[in-house]
């Protein structure tokens, strides 16, 4: 796609977003002031609709009770008949009024104006409830039980001036009359936005709908969840997906306290909002045009301001090939000239600089020649360090014994040997032995100093002096053979006794009787774990912080600075030998020492699992702490459990 095609669809996408953002904008601005005036027409109309029924109310109340007062009620000796055509007579002044009844104290009619149910006792009703709790007058929508049909009852205590109570006088009126204080009310002036007006009572009962009057007294009202939780003072306003809903609860007019009645004025969106599609597409024809000229001004701006932009992609496209004679347009004095002018400089220039590349080119390759011979001799040199330091591992690793001769004595044992290059200064030692009728199998871990390959020569000579004194000078005393391998180590390196030198080895050896399980330990810097069975604590016997090869003294004074711990075993006791490989490893979160306190708690936790999973758990812990840290020194972990 070339650069016209791309301004022009530049611009006529911001003319199209830039009509639709105003579109989208003016049609919000719209919706809003109409609901606005929806909401301001309908609050007002809930008001006068609430208002004209509490005035209704009262002025009807007050109707009865007014009549309620004359002295034709004040006998206990009523005569039906007088009553009766009393009745009519207040029936007649207000053609409101369907009936007129009189019942007695005991609910039973007196007289009534259409002459029903004379004589009958009333059913215990809501407005005969109401009296009876103390009011003197109420009202009440329910179907009556002598007219058959929904009325309005207006109930009043017929009391005289000195409080004696003679009856009740009930008026009725047809909730029909209701349809005539409510009547229609409207959005517009036409009839095609009406609302739709509900009363109802506390309870959500149906007392008033002008949408189905059948539903009167016999319905609740299906929305009565959703609004009778509008409980402030004035009209409630509540939109939901289907319509607009306008909540006024009863209050008292003047001295009517009311019924606690509710009155519900609804009209679904797709009523209330009619007039915005007209509206919509009133904007919509006033904004084509618009758009249509826009566009045709955008595709002549385009025209002009691209062809410049065309001649100059074109040279560059020469350019691009290696045509750097091209002819370039700089006659404008634009931002185009001035590109096209430091194009042609820059042209004249890459001339000049490629000729010079391709000197310094002859001379790379040169040099990469070189640079290739050395780099085959280096990789020659390092194959040859490498399999002259995996040689020299398969010799390390012949001098440790395998796993199987401590397994043969102790099955549940392990061995963690983790060098941290491919060689390394720790190494264990173990050998099942026979002096006189006795068996014994003496275990020895050692951590020499350094690592890679000085370690390992260290390593080995200690592996070896260990087997030359243990086997054939039948040392068997733990803290002898230290002594004696101190001394060697000393003659190896030929040191003088007092010569401070750090190169040595910690080591620490366990001698145990196999007949009697009694242990016998020594160490230099090696320290012993043991976990007795049935115990959760961990008992350390710490040894003297030296280095076998480089302690001062004879090895008479050697063999006197060491300790020795005898230590009765019983079966199940785990015993633990390690170098300080694994608690100095760094890792974990803040790249810290793993230390001995936490090598000595993981060791404690999991010694109640069998001692193979107990090795995996000690492996899985080292690898996760050390995962985002190299390893930090050697690493041997020497394991078993007393059978």
């Amino acid at each position: 796609m070339n650069i016209y095609a791309k301004l022009t669809i530049l611009c006529l996408f911001l003319v199209l977003f830039t009509a639709g953002v105003l579109s989208f904008f003016a049609d919000q601005k719209v919706e809003q002031t109409l609901k606005e005036e929806i909401v301001t027409s309908m609050t007002q109309q809930s008001k006068g609709i609430s208002s004209d029924i509490g005035r209704f109310m009262f002025s009807r109340l007050n109707d009865v009770k007014l009549a309620a007062k004359n002295s034709y009620f004040y006998n206990r000796n009523h005569n039906p008949e007088e009553l009766t055509r009393k009745l009519q007579e207040l029936e007649s002044l207000n053609n409101l009024y369907y009936s007129f009844s009189f019942f007695d104290t005991n609910r039973v009619r007196i007289a009534d104006s259409k002459r029903i149910s004379i004589g009958k006792q009333h059913p215990n009703t809501l407005y005969w409830t109401k009296l009876q709790e103390g009011q003197d007058a109420t009202v009440d929508v329910s179907k009556s039980e002598s007219v058959g049909r929904v009325v309005m009852h207006f109930a009043s205590r017929v009391v005289d001036n000195i409080g004696n109570e003679y009856g009740v006088l009930v008026g009725r009126i047809l909730v029909d009359e209701l349809f005539k204080i409510v009547g229609e009310y409207s959005l517009s002036s036409d009839s095609s936005r009406n609302l739709d007006i509900q009363l109802i009572d506390s309870e959500g009962l149906i007392l008033y709908s002008n949408t189905d009057p059948s539903n009167i007294l016999t319905s609740n009202y299906d929305k009565f969840n959703l609004i009778s939780s509008l409980n402030e003072p004035g009209v409630n306003f509540l939109e939901t997906q289907e319509g607009l809903y306008f909540v006024t609860r009863e209050t008292n007019y003047l001295s009517f306290n009311g019924n606690d009645w509710i009155l519900i004025l609804s009209v679904p969106k797709e009523r209330a909002y009619a007039p915005l599609s007209q509206i919509r597409n009133q904007i919509l024809w006033a904004v084509i045009p618009v758009i249509a000229i826009a566009i045709i001004l955008s595709l002549i701006a385009a025209n002009i301001f691209v062809k410049p932009i065309v001649k100059l992609s074109n040279a560059a496209e020469e350019l691009s090939k290696g045509n750097l004679d091209v002819e370039l347009p700089t006659g404008s004095k634009d931002e185009i000239g001035k590109l096209a002018k430091q194009m042609a400089s820059t042209s004249q220039s890459l001339i000049g600089q490629i000729e010079e590349q391709r000197q310094t080119n002859k001379q790379l390759i040169d040099q990469k020649t070189q640079i290739e011979m050395q780099k085959n001799q280096l990789v020659s040199v390092s194959s040859q360090i490498r399999d002259s330091i995996s040689y020299a591992e398969r010799i390390q690793r012949s001098t440790l014994p395998p796993i199987s001769t401590l397994r043969g004595v102790f099955p549940e044992s392990f061995v963690m040997y983790r060098p941290k290059d491919i060689i390394g200064g720790d190494f264990y030692w173990f050998e099942r032995v026979r002096r006189g009728n006795n068996e014994y199998m003496i275990v020895a871990c050692g951590d020499c100093t350094g690592h890679g390959v000085p370690g390992a020569i260290m390593s080995i000579m200690g592996s070896n002096q260990l087997t030359n004194i243990i086997y054939y000078q039948n040392y068997l005393d733990p803290k002898k053979i230290i002594s004696r391998l101190d001394k060697v180590i000393k003659f190896e390196l030929q040191r003088e006794t007092e010569e401070v030198n750090r190169d040595g080895m910690e080591i620490g050896i366990c001698v145990i009787d196999l007949d009697t399980l009694k242990m016998e330990f020594a160490g230099a810097g090696i320290p012993l774990r043991l976990m007795k069975h049935g115990s959760n604590e961990m008992i350390i016997y710490k040894t003297p912080r030296q280095m076998v090869g480089g302690i001062e003294g004879d090895e008479q004074q050697v063999f006197a600075q060491l300790t020795k711990e005898v230590i009765q075993l019983d079966v199940k006791d785990r015993i633990f030998l390690s170098s300080d490989g694994y608690q100095d490893q760094f890792g974990g979160e803040s790249d810290k020492k793993f230390m001995s306190k936490n090598f000595n708690k993981l060791i404690e936790e999991s010694s109640d699992k069998p001692i193979l999973e107990q090795q995996k758990i000690i492996e899985k812990t080292f690898s996760e702490w050390s995962k985002n840290t190299s390893q930090t020194d050697d690493v041997c972990v020497l394991g078993f459990e007393i059978k």
